[in-house]
């Protein structure tokens, strides 16, 4: 049973006035039974109706619903109510334009949480003359079949209370009639509650009619049947007559069966008739006969009894199939302003996304992919320490450490590739030899694109090379037990430039023209010859570096700059790859490791002698116990051991005041004419330096063809053991071939670059040293990008929401419809969530393609047309991540809030879309 006590509802207008809707109206309502709602327009009827139904909120009084008060309802416990007591009928039949006629109907349905079968919905429309309709739209529909779609969408939740607000008001008289005959059927079971303006209706189908005005119930009135006898003359006193409905035929209500005179049953009516018999409990009264439509009396509500029903809630669940149908169905509207919208969030979430390529930029990410982008096939590492000052300040020295061959066993262990150690004899690379100085390789005198010297030894076989992808392209690879050697294909190009001449004599030159022309000539490398057996192609872009070997004079300042960058790019490559390496073969390192002369290096730390004429400054010192003596030339006689400030010099080292070099017979001249020499030295820990007079040279050192000896200093055995810096390293780097998928490129850069006891093991190559020299900028600038990239973010995120909330306010009728059918505002939230998420979902997939593409098309401008090799955007998985989620959180938040302010509204408001 449905009641209302002292019921008030007030509207205020916009300019603040006050209208009372409803002034304390208390109604008892049957559980079933036909009552109109009558009255002019203003008089209540409607917003009764409406708080009846929970679709308005009434300022004062109650709503009594099966004995339980809907004073403490929340907004939640209005939306329940309707999906488990109320069927809506609308005047303009509010049904959804985006669903058939059978989704219309499921929809109810499946908000109870109920399964919509083909067989009930079918059964429904069969019950409203509709059978075979499942299928169409809406607006395939006439007025009077639409309104029947609003009652079978009433009807299938199986409703105890129907509510029709004026479900005529649109149909012409003859289809009015035919719902509202559905309307009486339905009647039998349930209370139908209809808001009318027509008094005719009212009279012929009403069994109960409440009148109102201002406000007021004026006038409530109920329906009171008479009967006659048969108009046949019959005195059969079981005989009952029932009001005419209006069409001939058969009418049951309880036990009796009321038949039209003149009547004649059919087979199908005694198949009908049958099954009302099997289900009654009594006898069954047979009346024949006219009805008479009876009276009408006051209504005596303490009659109406309150019903036994439970008070049981049941809370809606749209399923998300329909949550993106109807969702979707919005974007159909508006089509130009979705294009627009799309192109201009597109725009912003694409520039958001190179924004943040640059701006989250990351060197070991950089780096791995633009090692990846180069092909660089090869990793090479050197050796950098963390060199301190005294005010906790430091930098990163990486050119005066060697590696030991610890640091080769680390890098092997962490990293599981195979590194090889690059060999130099001292810190001093090896002269290229047997080529026509004469011949000019550059028009300048500061580089050139051809080779000049070598980097070092390493120990090579043909399988290092097919790991690195390097190809012999000529002879074999060398044997370690003997004085061979293969080149790379960049040495090569050096003596097919200037040709291969013997012993040094350009008089007897032999032109190179093709790789077999190299092998077998030899080279004299520190003083021994050593045979060429093999040219290995190791992939140096020669054209890339040929401005290298151009003339500067008329460059301009720009040319000048990517002329320097080139030249310090080549440099690298010669220093830390294996174009300027001899390849030896396993073994033949090692042996000459064995014969090298034990000294220090002078990194951080130096030492030199002067007087007044002359001086000798040096790159290393030794103790006498490691010099072969026969290298030396006494001046007074032979020592075993050297005495405190006693020093043996190499000659290559001994200048004079203007810095030129002299011949041993000129040296011994000279240190014998003026004995007497200061000397100035700086520890590692001494960084104000030492001077100390009374130094003394007591023996030259003539290093002819052995380049280990030239810059070495013999000290004395005690100042040898100073503090002069850590052990002195045999490889200048380490070579190994590179990984072959970016991830393992990533993980051995992290590892390159890490920091351990004050050591890295920086990678060099090509693009590791234009990183490293723009590193600092690259990750200021990433800064800024970082806040551009922010401020489109937002950009797009406010055109999404502008959009999103300019079509919720569109479909604002639709959200009042499912409100008034039982949806929540979490459903009506998930429904729009569904738009804002295809639209956020077609950015994201639009914004992603076209990143990606503009992020490919600079990085190939950037290194075609500029000749940077690092790859600078780095479109990957992050950009992908925080363009969803940067998508799903605008859909959401621009979901959110305009959804909420709807929803927060009453469902009338929505419905009559205020």
């Amino acid at each position: 049973m449905l009641e209302t006590r002292n019921l008030k509802k007030i509207y205020k207008t916009k300019k603040g006035v006050s209208v009372e809707a409803l002034k304390g109206v208390s109604l008892k309502f049957p559980e079933k039974g036909m009552v109109f709602l009558l009255g002019k327009s203003g008089s209540g009827k409607s917003t009764l109706l409406n708080l009846l139904g929970g679709l308005d909120k009434y300022d004062d009084g109650e709503i009594i619903i099966n004995g339980k008060s809907s004073k403490d309802f929340k907004q939640s416990h209005f939306d329940s109510y309707r999906n488990t007591y109320v069927g809506f009928i609308f005047q303009e039949y509010n049904v959804l334009e985006e669903f058939s006629v059978g989704a219309n109907i499921a929809l109810a349905l499946e908000l109870q949480g109920r399964k919509a079968t083909d067989e009930e919905i079918n059964e429904i429309l069969k019950q409203v003359d509709l059978d075979g309709f499942g299928d169409r739209k809406p607006n395939e529909l006439s007025g009077g079949q639409k309104q029947r779609v609003a009652i079978a969408r009433a009807l299938v939740k199986n409703p105890q209370i129907i509510m029709a607000d004026e479900p005529t008001g649109a149909l012409d008289s003859a289809t009015g009639r035919q719902v509202l005959e559905t309307l009486k059927k339905l009647s039998e079971n349930k209370l139908v509650v209809v808001v009318s303006h027509d008094r005719e209706f009212a009279d012929n189908y009403a069994d109960r009619i409440i009148e109102l005005a201002d406000g007021n119930v004026i006038n409530d009135i109920e329906r009171v049947i008479e009967y006659k006898d048969a108009e046949d003359g019959s005195n059969n006193k079981n005989v009952t007559f029932q009001y005419e409905a209006g069409d001939e035929g058969i009418e049951f209500s309880g036990n009796t069966m009321v038949i039209s005179k003149g009547y004649h049953l059919t087979e199908e009516d005694r198949m009908k008739i049958n099954e009302y018999i099997s289900a009654l409990e009594d006898n069954l009264n047979v009346k024949v006969g006219k009805q008479k439509r009876g009276k009408f009396r006051e209504t005596n509500q303490e009659d109406i009894r309150e019903g036994k029903s439970e008070f049981q809630l049941i809370k809606s669940k749209l399923r998300l199939k329909n949550s993106f149908k109807i969702g979707a169905g919005a974007l159909k509207h508006k089509k130009i302003r979705l294009v627009i919208t799309i192109l201009l969030s597109f725009a912003a979430f694409s520039m958001f996304a190179l924004a943040d390529t640059f701006g989250n930029y990351n060197h070991v990410d950089t780096c791995a992919n633009s090692i990846v982008d180069t092909n660089i096939t090869y990793a090479s590492v050197a050796k950098s320490v963390k060199v301190e000052f005294d005010n906790n300040d430091y930098y990163w020295d990486e050119w005066n450490h060697k590696l030991v061959q610890e640091d080769i066993d680390l890098l092997i262990q962490d990293t599981g590739l195979d590194f090889k150690g690059v060999y130099t004899p001292n810190d001093n690379y090896i002269e290229m030899t047997n080529y026509d100085t004469d011949i000019e390789l550059s028009k300048n005198d500061e580089t050139t694109m051809y080779a000049t010297y070598f980097s070092g030894f390493a120990e090579v076989t043909k399988e290092d090379l097919d790991q690195m992808g390097y190809q012999l392209l000529a002879g074999e690879m060398p044997d370690g037990s003997k004085d061979e050697m293969a080149v790379s294909k960049y040495v090569y190009e050096t003596y097919a430039k200037a040709g291969y001449v013997e012993n040094g004599d350009n008089t007897k030159k032999i032109n190179i023209n093709n790789y077999k022309d190299l092998i077998g000539k030899t080279l004299n490398i520190n003083g021994k010859k050593m045979t060429i057996t093999g040219i290995v192609d190791t992939d140096v872009d020669m054209e890339r570096y040929k401005s290298a070997s151009e003339s500067t004079a008329t460059k301009s300042s720009a040319e000048r700059l990517s002329y320097y960058a080139l030249n310090q790019e080549l440099e690298n490559i010669k220093d830390y790859s294996l174009a300027c390496v001899i390849m030896t073969g396993k073994g033949y390192v090692e042996k000459m490791m064995e014969n090298k002369i034990d000294y220090i290096s002078l990194n951080n730390t130096y030492f030199q002698v002067y007087n007044n004429k002359y001086s000798s400054y040096c790159w290393a010192i030794t103790k006498l116990s490691n010099i072969d003596s026969s290298k030396i030339t006494w001046l007074d006689g032979e020592k075993k051991q050297l005495n405190e400030k006693e020093v043996i010099v190499s000659i290559s080292d001994f200048v004079d005041e203007q810095g030129n070099g002299m011949g041993e017979k000129a040296v011994l001249e000279a240190i014998k004419s003026n004995n007497a020499f200061t000397a100035d030295y700086c520890l590692e820990t001494d960084f104000e330096g030492t001077t100390e007079t009374g130094w003394k040279i007591v023996g030259v050192i003539d290093s002819g063809d052995d380049e280990e000896l030239s810059g070495i200093t013999v000290v004395p055995d005690e100042f040898y053991e100073k503090g002069w810096g850590e052990e002195q390293g045999d490889f200048s780097f380490a070579v190994a071939s590179m990984p072959d998928n970016t991830a393992d490129i990533k993980n051995l850069v992290r590892k390159c670059y890490k920091e351990r006891d004050n050591v890295r093991y920086k990678m060099k190559n090509s693009v590791t040293y234009e990183l490293d020299s723009v590193n600092e900028i690259l990750q200021v600038l990433s800064k800024v990008f970082l806040y551009v990239g922010i401020g489109f973010a937002i950009f797009a995120a406010i055109m999404l929401s502008n959009f999103i909330a300019t079509s919720i306010a569109y479909k604002k009728q639709e959200i009042g419809i499912l409100r008034a059918i039982g949806a929540r505002s979490n459903d009506v939230f998930r429904i729009f969530f569904s738009e804002s998420f295809i639209i956020a979902m077609i950015n994201f997939v639009l914004s992603c393609i076209g990143s990606g593409i503009v992020t490919s098309i600079i990085n190939g401008a950037i290194r075609k047309e500029a000749g940077i090799l690092i790859t600078v955007l780095n479109f990957e998985i992050r950009q992908i991540v925080l363009l969803f989620v940067i998508s799903i959180v605008v859909a959401a938040v621009a979901s959110f809030i305009p959804v909420y302010k709807i929803a927060s509204k009453k469902p009338i408001e929505a419905i009559r879309n205020r």
